[in-house]
């Protein structure tokens, strides 16, 4: 969206035929139609204004003007043609670009939570199939989108598909590695995700109109979707969970027989029946939102996990805003912007490895809430204050990857796409607010640096309140959630297996216990083919 809707620089069209010079007018021209404005100490030209044309000889501020009525001319340095230019939404039009921008924001929101559901309920795989063809086949649709209403339309939806798929794909990820490869995956995707905004900041470098963009991006989909159709496979954490013991038997053969090792069925899948039966939850129950808010310790991860996200969205774009725009080549900024953020990605995976992703999230928001309070403090010194906001946006930054991987985490399997979809709702619906929080400022001036700081202190507190992952079993249940990061005695069953974990496995986590052979040829948690590899 920051390439396709891009406003460019801009005057009100002046019919003079054979014109020529900035914006296609002589800086002659430009002197008698267009008025000049103040900005930030700058004589700039009026975008919106022109003088009237009359035979009179009036000059300077003693000339009428009026808004443009033959068009705009638009800056095409760096933007060909982009929705804002196509549809003219500038000046009394600007609230259209930023409606656009909020319905495709909401399309994200609701495509996160209707995703979480739809990946709980009926598979990891088939729903994220379903999200990658949607986003290919509405993709290109939006690309040949004829008017604004049905560009906004299709965009949310393509936005809705894309956080769908993102979100299914982190989750997938997370149950098909062992305990300490989890850290290291799930920043590849985040990382993966940085990369993919730096490139599209290069392909919108060599691709300037909108349209065009738009169609190369839908059709990046394609390979993929032929990639998960063909190759990848169902969960098999989630086919255990939902008592598909046979089809979760032929998901591990396979990654068995791909991997060139050999499973004693009698030391696997012999345990597995044993403890498919010993479950006290039905395995044909469909869960669903209000789940998350049922049972005590489920109910607390799930508002502290909703309040950080919140959290960390709001600050995270609220930093954005308050920052000072780069000068120079829009394309470079945006290229530079997500590269430092493959750096941050790199120091969250080395702090995560070493102090697990409590301290690391809680400590990086309590930076950031640091940083915005000295920089609303320090407002008379702005090259100070502009420092402590960098510093600020760095520390969200950490702490919003590190969240991205310790979230599917703390839900349990039967409903870890519903609990990461609702957080997701809740980020949404702070990239809304951040808008007015920067408005408080025409109260106060550091006004929305303490409430970002403020909130970063709050959601700080709510990460403490939530419980350790580094090296654990994930959850598979509600029954298990209970008992997730608690000391337990210890239990025979499970005491020959080697856990990295600083809590004993609760004797209820019964699905757990049905991966416990698993763990066994796992003891370090590599991927599937250590995972599957005797010792």
């Amino acid at each position: 969206m920051t390439f396709l809707m891009a406003t460019p620089e801009h005057h009100c069209r002046v019919h003079e035929p054979g014109s020529s010079g900035e914006h296609g007018l002589s800086p002659e021209s430009l002197n008698h139609s267009i008025p000049l404005e103040n900005l930030d100490g700058r004589s700039v030209y009026s975008s919106c204004l022109m003088y009237v044309q009359t035979n009179e000889t009036k000059t300077g501020e003693n000339r009428s003007t009026t808004p443009c009525i033959h068009g705009y001319e638009y800056d095409r340095t760096y933007y060909h043609r982009t929705i804002a230019t196509e549809h003219d939404l500038v000046c009394e039009r600007t609230w259209l670009n930023e409606m656009g921008k909020s319905v495709f924001f909401v399309g994200l929101s609701l495509g996160g939570i209707v995703s979480g559901i739809a990946t709980d309920r009926f598979g990891r795989h088939p729903t994220l199939i379903v999200c990658l063809f949607l986003h290919l086949v509405l993709g290109i649709g939006t690309s040949f989108a004829s008017n604004f209403a049905t560009f906004v339309i299709l965009r949310a939806m393509v936005g809705a598909a894309g956080v769908g798929y993102y979100f299914c794909s982190m989750v997938i990820a997370a149950e098909i590695v062992g305990p300490s490869k989890r850290n290291a995956v799930g920043m590849a995707i985040v990382t993966g995700g940085s990369f993919g905004f730096a490139f599209s900041g290069f392909l919108a470098y060599l691709i300037r109109d909108w349209w065009k963009l738009q169609l190369a991006q839908a059709l990046m989909t394609a390979p993929f979707l032929m990639y998960y159709w063909w190759l990848l496979s169902e969960s098999p954490r989630w086919l255990l969970t939902n008592n598909r013991v046979d089809e979760a038997k032929a998901v591990i053969q396979m990654a068995a027989k791909m991997n060139k090792v050999v499973i004693p069925d009698d030391a696997i899948f012999g345990e597995t029946e044993k403890l498919s039966n010993e479950t006290e939850e039905d395995p044909s129950r469909k869960y669903g939102v209000l789940d998350l808010f049922k049972k005590p310790r489920l109910r607390k991860i799930t508002i502290a996990t909703c309040v950080t996200w919140f959290t960390e969205v709001c600050v995270y774009y609220g930093l954005i805003l308050g920052s000072v725009e780069l000068a120079g080549d829009p394309y470079f900024n945006f290229i530079l912007g997500c590269s430092l953020e493959v750096v941050l990605n790199a120091v969250t995976l080395a702090a995560m490895e070493r102090w697990g992703r409590k301290p690391v999230i809680g400590g990086s928001i309590l930076v950031a809430g640091t940083c915005s309070m000295a920089s609303a403090m320090t407002r008379v010194f702005p090259k100070v204050s502009r420092g402590f906001a960098m510093v600020g946006r760095s520390g969200i930054g950490i702490s919003f990857c590190s969240l991205m991987v310790y979230t599917p985490e703390v839900f349990p399997t039967v409903v870890r796409g519903t609990g990461l979809g609702l957080a997701n709702m809740c980020s949404r619906l702070g990239s809304v607010l951040t808008p007015f929080v920067s408005l408080l400022g025409d109260v106060w001036h550091p006004l929305p640096m303490v409430t970002f700081g403020t909130l970063c202190f709050v959601a700080s507190l709510a990460i403490y309140t939530l419980p350790e992952t580094l090296g654990v079993p994930l959850p598979d249940t509600l029954e298990d959630s209970e008992n997730f990061g608690r000391k337990q005695p210890p239990n025979d069953e499970i005491m020959g297996v080697s856990y990295t974990n600083p809590w004993r496995i609760p004797a209820p986590m019964k699905y757990t216990r049905r991966l416990v052979v698993f763990y066994q040829t796992a003891r370090d948690g590599d991927f599937f083919s250590s995972m599957l590899a005797p010792k």
